[in-house]
C-alpha cells in the first residue's frame, strides 16, 4: 500500500546513495545487475509486542498481533487523537515505541518529507526533509510518498522516487538523517509514479522498482547504507508491487510478484531460489503467505490469481475472475483467502483447493490493503468508508460500517487495542483513551 493505490499507478522503491554519475551512466544499461558485496552480519531486530514497524506489520502479514480493536467510530465518536498530515501521501504509518511515522509530499514548493507523532496524545514530535524539487511524473491518483517506511527498532528507513531515481534514507528516532543511498533508477514509459514499500530481513533494508524497461530489486545494509547486492528485474511493461520477508515451509524467503512471475530471492545474495510464472505482467502488491503456501494475483492486462507450494511449484490458479485483487493485497487466516478488489468485490478463497467460498460486492472503490483482526477483516475504500465483516468461509456477514470525512489510501493497522488509520487529510488514532 498504500500506500496501495500507488502500487495500481506506480512503480517501485529503492535506495538512495552516493555515486550520482556511475549510476547515471548504469540506468541506460539493459541488465541492472550489481555483484554481492560481502558486509558485516547484523544482530536480528527486536521489537515490542506494541510494535508495527514495517509495510503489512511485524510478520508481514497484515495481521493485527493482539487481534484486537474498535468496531464503532465517526468523527465525533471513539476518536482518541486526529492529527493533521501536511502535504500528500499515500504511505501506511508504522509504529515504534512511543513514534508514529509517515511519509508525505507537499506538491507546491516540491518537498517529500517524513514526520513523527507521540503516539499517545497525536502531537508532532518532528519533521525532517528529505527531498526538494525533482519531482517525478505520475498518475492523478498516486502521490509523492505512497511508499510505506520501515524501522529496525534503531533507525527509521525512509523511500522515495525523487527526479529519475529511488532514494532510501536512514534516520535515527529522533529524524536525524544517518545515511542516503541511491540504489537504482526510476522512470521509464507510463509516467504513473511510484509506490513499492520497503521490506526488512536479517541484516538488510530490501527495495524494489519495476519501471518499464529497467526493473531491479536490491539489498542494502541496514547500518551502513551500502549496497549488498541488486538484481535486474526488467520487462517490457513495468509492474509495482512491493517485496515481503517470510518464512515458509522452515525457509526464509524473499518474495517479490511481478513482471509476470513470483521470486524467491536469498536474502543475504540475492541469489534466486526459484521462480514460477503465470502471473499477468503487472502486479501492483505484495505476495500473502500462510505457514506452507503463498498467494499472489495480479491485474492488466489479465486479472490472475496463483497459489504456490513452499518449492514454487503451482498448487491451483484462477484467471479473469473479477473479484482477483490488483492494487491490494490479499491476506490469510488459516485455510482461508480473503481479499477486497479495487471495484469494491469482497471474496473468501480456500487456501489448499482454490474454491470460492463466497462473493459480496462492498460499495466504492479500494486501493487500501485489508487487514485481519482476531476473526474479521478491516478494509477501507477511498470514499473514507471501513467495512468490517466476518473472517469465516460460511458466507458475508458484515459487523460494521464506519465513515471518516477524507478518502483513504493508506491500509489500517491495529496494534495494542488500537487502530491507525490514515486519510487523505489526517492521520486518526482509533479506540477509547
Amino acid at each position: 500500500m498504500n500506500r496501495t493505490s500507488i502500487l495500481l499507478l506506480g512503480v517501485t522503491l529503492a535506495a538512495v546513495g552516493s555515486g550520482w554519475l556511475i549510476f547515471r551512466q548504469r540506468s541506460a544499461a539493459t541488465n541492472l545487475d550489481l555483484p554481492v558485496k560481502e558486509l558485516p552480519e547484523l544482530a536480528a531486530c527486536e521489537f515490542d509486542a506494541a510494535d508495527w514497524p514495517c509495510w503489512r506489520g511485524p510478520k508481514q502479514n497484515n495481521h493485527s498481533p493482539d487481534g484486537v480493536a474498535p468496531q464503532s467510530w465517526s468523527e465525533t465518536e471513539n476518536i482518541h487523537w486526529k492529527t493533521a498530515i501536511p502535504g500528500r501521501g499515500h504511505s501506511t504509518p508504522i509504529l515504534i515505541g512511543k513514534r508514529v511515522i509517515v511519509t508525505s509530499a507537499d506538491e507546491s514548493p516540491h518537498r517529500q518529507f517524513a514526520v513523527c507523532l507521540d503516539r499517545v496524545t497525536g502531537t508532532k514530535l518532528w519533521e525532517t526533509t528529505l527531498h526538494e524539487g525533482r519531482f517525478p511524473s505520475k498518475h492523478a491518483d498516486n502521490s509523492f510518498a505512497s511508499g510505506t517506511p520501515t524501522s529496525d527498532g534503531e533507525r527509521i528507513f525512509v523511500v522515495f522516487a525523487n527526479a529519475d531515481a529511488i532514494h532510501v534514507t536512514a534516520l535515527d528516532l529522533d529524524g536525524k538523517v544517518l545515511w542516503r543511498r541511491e540504489t537504482g533508477p526510476h522512470g521509464g514509459e507510463g509516467g504513473h509514479g511510484s509506490g513499492s514499500s520497503l521490506a526488512l530481513g536479517g541484516s538488510f533494508v530490501f527495495v524494489s522498482d519495476e519501471s518499464p524497461k529497467r526493473g531491479w530489486v536490491a539489498a542494502i545494509h541496514r547500518e551502513t547504507g551500502e549496497l549488498a547486492w541488486r538484481k535486474d528485474r526488467t520487462s517490457a511493461m513495468g509492474s509495482y508491487g512491493s517485496p515481503i520477508v517470510a518464512q515458509i515451509g522452515g525457509q526464509t524467503h524473499l518474495l517479490l510478484a511481478g513482471a509476470g512471475k513470483v521470486t524467491s530471492y536469498d536474502l543475504k545474495r540475492g541469489e534466486i531460489l526459484w521462480e514460477q510464472g503465470g502471473l499477468a505482467e503487472a502486479t501492483a502488491n505484495s505476495v500473502a503467505c500462510n505457514d506452507s503456501m503463498l498467494f499472489a494475483s495480479s491485474g492488466y492486462p489479465q486479472r490472475k490469481l496463483l497459489a504456490l507450494n513452499a518449492d514454487g511449484s503451482v498448487a491451483w490458479k484462477k484467471e479473469n475472475g473479477n473479484e482477483i485483487p490488483y492494487p491490494s493485497s490479499i491476506v490469510c487466516r488459516g485455510g482461508e483467502l480473503f481479499m477486497v478488489n479495487d471495484q469494491g468485490l469482497a471474496a473468501c478463497f480456500d487456501a489448499q483447493t482454490g474454491k470460492q467460498h463466497w462473493k459480496e460486492r462492498l460499495s466504492g472503490s479500494f486501493y487500501s490493503s485489508p487487514l485481519l483482526v482476531g476473526k474479521q477483516v478491516y478494509a477501507c475504500n477511498r470514499d473514507g468508508v471501513t467495512f468490517i465483516f466476518e473472517a469465516s468461509p460460511d458466507g458475508f456477514v458484515e459487523v460494521a460500517k464506519n465513515k471518516l470525512d477524507a478518502g483513504i489510501y493508506a491500509s489500517p493497522i491495529a496494534v495494542g487495542g488500537k487502530l491507525f488509520i490514515r486519510t487523505e487529510t489526517h492521520l486518526y488514532c482509533i479506540g477509547k483513551p
